[in-house]
C-alpha cells in the first residue's frame, strides 16, 4: 500500500519519501497469498478489485516493471440450499462489471478436471482471476516511485508522528526527524501502534492466519487455479509448476490479540496436515501430496472487514489499514486513493465508505449479498 501510494503520488508531481523498516517487501507482504480476484460482496470491493486486477493485467505497461502476474482462473461452489445466495452474488459482481459466470458441474468439472464436487449444485468461475508475486509488486512500485523523483530510504525505523498547533508535521525516526506536511502510515500491524503516537486509536485487532505449501504429486495434471471452499474452509492456489499454497478461510475472532507481538511465524506440522486434509476432501489426489513448508501471520481485522482508508486523526495525516487478509489484491486501487485522499483531488464515494469515522457513525459496511456466512476472504 506505501509502495503503490508512493508510485501514485510522485507521478502527480509530488514530493515523496517512502520510509521502510526493514526492505521492501520484507513484512506482510511478502508472505501474503497474493491472489488477485474479484469476489466480493460488497460494490466497493468488487470495484476496488476490479479495478486492481486491470492495473496488474497492465502492470508492466503501467510502471515498467513486472508483478509476476499469472492468470489461472478462479472457482467456487454452493451447494443446493446455498445456490440463491450465489445466484444473488454473481448478480451483483455482474452489474458492476466483473463477468462472472455460474457454471453447471459438468463445466466446472472440464475447468478442474481434478476437483470432487459431488456435494455441489453449481460452480462459478471468474477466468481472469490469477496470482503475483507480491515482493516484485512491492519492489516495482517502490522503484517506478524512484523513477518518477520519490526517495526510497529502507532500514529507517519510524518510532513516531510528530504533531504541532494541531496538524501532523513529520516522523521522528530512529535517527533523524522528516518534516513533511501530509503522513501516509501504511505499517501493517504496526499501524495501529504508530497511529497512537499521534492519540489516534484505531477498531483493529490481530488474527493469526496460517498457509501450507504443499508439492502436488506427479501424476496430478493441470494444476488446479484459484479456489474458495467454503464448506471445508480453505482457499488454494499454484505456486509455480509443482506447488500449491493453501490457508483457512475462517479465522476465530475470539482469539484475536490487541497487539501483533510476540508472534511465532512457523506452522506446525499437525496444521500443515489438516490444511491438506481439508484441501484433499475437494481435490482428492492432494491426499498423496507432500508438505513442503509454511508460514504464519497476523491479519490486522476491522470490524466488519474491511480497510480503513484516508484521513483520521490530525489534518495532513492519512492511513491504510485493517485489510483482513484481503488487502494484497487491492494495492493499485487503494493507492490510488491514497493519492487522492492526500491531494485532496475531489470527493470519493469509494474513500468515504472506507473512513474511520464509519464505526463511530455506525455505518460499518455489510455484506449486500452475503455469501460467506462471515469469513474472512483471503
Amino acid at each position: 500500500m506505501g509502495a503503490s501510494a508512493a508510485w501514485h503520488l510522485a507521478r502527480e508531481g509530488a514530493t515523496v519519501v517512502l520510509l521502510e523498516r526493514d526492505s521492501i517487501g520484507a513484512g506482510a507482504t511478502g508472505h501474503s497469498g497474493a491472489l488477485i480476484r474479484r469476489h466480493y460482496e460488497h460494490p466497493v470491493g468488487i470495484r476496488l478489485a476490479h479495478e486492481s486486477l486491470e492495473f496488474f493485467e497492465r502492470f508492466r505497461r503501467h510502471t515498467g516493471y513486472d508483478a509476476g502476474f499469472v492468470r489461472v482462473g478462479f472457482t467456487t461452489g454452493a451447494r443446493k440450499r446455498d445456490v440463491p445466495s450465489l445466484k444473488r452474488l454473481v448478480a451483483l459482481q455482474r452489474e458492476h462489471g466483473v463477468a462472472v459466470k455460474l457454471v453447471e458441474l459438468d463445466e466446472l468439472q472440464e475447468i478442474e478436471p481434478a476437483m470432487d464436487a459431488r456435494d455441489l449444485a453449481v460452480g462459478l468461475y471468474d477466468e481472469r482471476a490469477g496470482y503475483a508475486d507480491p515482493v516484485a509488486t512491492a519492489l516495482g512500485f517502490a522503484n517506478a516511485a524512484r523513477g518518477e523523483g520519490a526517495v526510497v530510504r529502507e532500514r529507517v525505523d519510524v518510532r513516531r508522528l510528530v504533531r504541532e498547533r494541531g496538524r501532523i508535521a513529520g516522523v521522528r525516526t530512529a535517527r533523524d526527524t522528516i518534516r513533511a506536511d501530509r503522513v501516509v502510515v501504511a505499517a501493517g500491524n504496526w499501524t495501529p501502534a504508530l497511529l497512537a503516537t499521534a492519540n489516534v486509536r484505531l477498531p483493529v485487532r490481530f488474527v493469526r492466519g496460517e498457509v501450507a505449501v504443499l508439492r502436488r504429486p506427479p501424476d496430478f495434471g493441470t494444476p488446479p487455479g484459484l479456489h474458495f471452499d467454503y464448506y471445508n474452509d480453505t482457499y488454494s492456489r499454484p505456486d509455480g509448476t509443482r506447488d500449491t499454497l493453501v490457508g483457512y478461510m475462517g479465522t476465530d475472532p475470539t482469539k484475536a490479540r490487541l497487539r501483533p507481538t510476540p508472534f511465532d511465524g512457523t506452522v506446525r506440522e499437525s496444521t500443515a496436515k489438516d490444511l491438506r486434509s481439508r484441501l484433499a476432501a475437494r481435490f482428492p489426489a492432494m491426499a498423496r501430496a507432500q508438505l513442503r513448508g509454511g508460514w504464519a501471520g497476523l491479519y490486522d481485522v476491522t470490524p466488519d472487514l474491511y480497510p480503513i482508508v484516508g484521513p483520521c486523526g490530525p489534518s495532513g495525516l492519512h492511513v491504510a489499514v485493517g485489510f483482513s487478509g484481503h488487502g494484497f489484491k487491492l494495492c493499485p486501487s487503494v493507492g490510488r486513493l491514497l493519492a487522492q485522499a492526500v491531494l485532496g483531488n475531489g470527493e470519493s464515494p469509494a474513500l468515504d465508505a472506507l473512513s474511520l469515522a464509519r464505526f463511530a457513525r455506525r455505518r460499518p459496511l455489510r455484506p449486500v449479498a452475503p455469501f460467506s456466512k462471515g469469513r474472512r476472504l483471503p
